[in-house]
């Protein structure tokens, strides 16, 4: 599949006459470019099949998932970027260009995320207003939170065979077993027990938010999927205030003034944050065994696994020390 010209985007979203080729912002999952015409600036947004998905179904279903709640959020008046329908959608706003499925969105001069940016009262309200969008009102965890919770069996089958691989973290996956499986059960606890589902953004991370002239833009709304209100809070509160207790702190406090509730996990309250870790050792540990070729975003497996196992415990008890 080839990247159409320039010509090709602006006919099929009617948007004039280009004034050059498109130039590319960034290439990966889904591959990003900008677009100047007579009419304006554009951003322009192609995607590959292997596009991540968190609903049943081909990547269609679940553009249509993110396309309808990311319909409800710019009704809300939630600040993202404006989207331009295709001449000929596919789909709501996505249409098709040499057997490729793309989408564009009015082009917003802007920004990355700075470290001293104070975006923490717009960041726990914004939340809040996402996730009162479409709360479903039932308990229980969907599939995906469950990808990493594997039986004792396997660790020990991995641990073992990466000791007779010579695997240097093998001895610290055995170390870290005990830790492994106790995490492991509370996730598994959460999962049937958390009583918050919402229908939500679902990538809420520093690149992602875009400091405009008017103020922070949320952008790329294509993984929208179902979680827990209060615990993807608190993870998202983590990774914005890189761990630290002060703006996690602020995160989570205009989260709850705008109407959000992060009472009842409790000591689990950070407990995405573990799962996102363990869901990580998993795949690293199988493509360092050959079990599954490396995702595109893998660098280096085998440092990755020891450093995450090196910092397992320290990562647990921090996690836990946050909840005060």
């Amino acid at each position: 599949m080839d990247t159409p010209t320039a010509a090709a985007i602006a006919e099929a979203f009617a948007l004039g006459e280009p004034l050059g080729d498109l130039v590319l912002v960034r290439r990966g999952d889904t591959d990003t470019w900008r677009l100047e015409t007579v009419t304006g600036s554009y951003f322009v947004k192609g995607y590959w099949s292997s596009t991540a998905q968190f609903t049943p179904g081909g990547l269609t279903d679940q553009l249509e998932v993110a396309m309808a709640f990311e319909s409800r959020a710019l009704a809300a008046g939630i600040d993202q970027a404006e989207p331009i329908a295709p001449v000929d959608p596919v789909l709501g706003w996505i249409t098709r260009i040499n057997e490729r499925l793309f989408r564009v969105y009015h082009w917003i001069e802007s920004r990355p995320l700075a470290p001293d940016d104070d975006i923490n009262e717009w960041l726990g309200r914004t939340m809040a207003q996402v996730h009162q969008l479409q709360p479903l009102g039932t308990s229980g965890l969907p599939d995906w939170w469950r990808t990493a919770l594997r039986p004792r069996a396997d660790w020990e089958k991995w641990f073992t065979e990466a000791q007779e691989r010579g695997k240097e973290w093998a001895d610290l996956g055995w170390d870290r077993l005990p830790l492994i499986l106790d995490l492991t059960d509370r996730i598994r606890n959460v999962c049937e027990l958390a009583p918050d589902c919402v229908v939500t953004h679902g990538d809420f991370k520093t690149h992602n938010l875009l400091i405009a002239p008017d103020g922070p833009i949320l952008v790329d709304w294509d993984s929208v999927r179902v979680d827990s209100a209060a615990l993807e809070a608190a993870r998202v509160a983590y990774i914005f205030a890189a761990g630290k207790q002060e703006p996690i702190t602020s995160i989570l406090a205009a989260y709850t003034a705008a109407g959000g509730d992060v009472s009842w996990p409790g000591q689990d309250l950070f407990l995405s944050e573990s799962r996102h870790d363990l869901h990580i050792l998993f795949e690293h540990v199988v493509v360092c065994l050959g079990d599954i070729p490396a995702a595109r975003w893998m660098t280096d497996p085998e440092q990755a696994v020891t450093k995450l196992l090196t910092e397992f415990p320290g990562k647990l008890a921090g996690l836990r020390s946050l909840v005060g």
